[in-house]
This record gives structure tokens, C-alpha cells and sequence, in this order.
């Protein structure tokens, strides 16, 4: 579906010279995020003390790009002309398992929390999923922030969420 909607983008500039910039998101996290996603499913779970679920081997590994540094890329993008007519990747260059943010977020609660793993999805999970953010990164001007120093801003957000209600 996706490469479809790119593809509408490219035609419209072949034919009615619209331009445009296609943002390709990769596992952003943050504050107020549906827990429908692993880490505030994760942190969610550990702070209750109860199991994080991990269908499969949690080998298979992932980036995640915290929300700001996505905000912070979008908004910039908006004045550099060389994202005209382009894609950009808008995530992390820094690879993990599940099973080792899993760990992590145990680790970062205290939570007495231990990790399950189940039978994988039915439906199947994608191994790997890394992109090249190179663009991004000279966009912002910066490295993203990295994944330990966003899951405890994640942890702080929540905890005053938490002792606010």
C-alpha cells in the first residue's frame, strides 16, 4: 500500500508537476502512544510486573526513532530543497533485538517483570528492519537520540503520567 501511495506522488509530478517529499517512518516512539506498540506495551507490562510477551525467539530486531527527532526532521525537511521530489527515511541506523529491549525496559523500571517467549506470529514477523537514515541525519544536523537516553525520558513521561491521574 505503501508503494502505491508513493507511486500516485511520482505520477502526479510526471503529469501536473506537483512536487512533493515522502517521509518513510520506522517504529517511532514516544509520549501518549497507543499501546497497540512494543514499547509502551513493554513498559506498560513492567511496571505492573507482569510478563513481556515476545512471539518468537526475539532475535528479530528493530530501530526505534524517538518522536521529536522525527518532529525535528519533518519540520526541518520543509526548508531544504533537497528533499523536493525525494524520500526520506525518518527512524534509527541503531539495530536491536526484541529480546534485548525487552531486557532493557526491565532494566530501566526495575520491574520484576521476566520476558516470555511464545510461538511466533502465524502471520509472520519481518527478521530485520534498519534503515538509512543518512539524509535525516544531515537534516538535523545531529545524530538521533539514542535508544536508552529516550526509553527513560519514555519512563519519566510515564511515571508522571502515572502519579498525576
Amino acid at each position: 500500500v505503501k508503494n502505491v501511495g508513493e507511486a500516485y506522488f511520482r505520477s502526479y509530478k510526471k503529469e501536473f508537476d506537483l512536487d512533493y517529499t515522502i517521509f518513510r517512518f520506522f517504529n517511532t516512539y514516544g509520549p501518549n502512544q497507543s499501546l497497540d506498540f512494543v514499547i509502551p506495551k513493554f513498559f506498560n507490562a513492567a511496571i505492573k510486573n507482569e510478563d513481556l510477551i515476545i512471539y518468537g525467539d526475539g532475535s528479530q530486531t528493530r530501530s526505534f526513532c524517538w518522536i521529536e527527532d522525527n518532529v525535528d526532521t519533518c519540520i526541518k525537511s520543509i526548508t531544504d530543497n533537497s528533499t523536493i521530489n525525494n524520500v526520506i527515511n525518518i527512524g534509527s541506523d541503531v539495530e536491536i533485538s526484541i529480546q534485548f529491549l525487552a531486557q532493557k525496559i526491565i532494566d530501566i523500571t526495575g520491574s520484576y517483570s521476566k520476558i516470555q517467549n511464545v510461538a511466533r506470529l502465524k502471520e509472520g514477523d519481518m527478521t530485520r528492519r534498519c534503515p538509512d537514515i543518512a539524509v535525516m541525519k544531515r537534516i538535523l544536523g545531529r545524530e538521533p537520540l539514542g535508544l536508552e537516553e529516550g526509553l527513560i525520558r519514555y519512563f519519566k513521561w510515564y511515571e508522571g503520567r502515572s502519579k498525576s491521574k
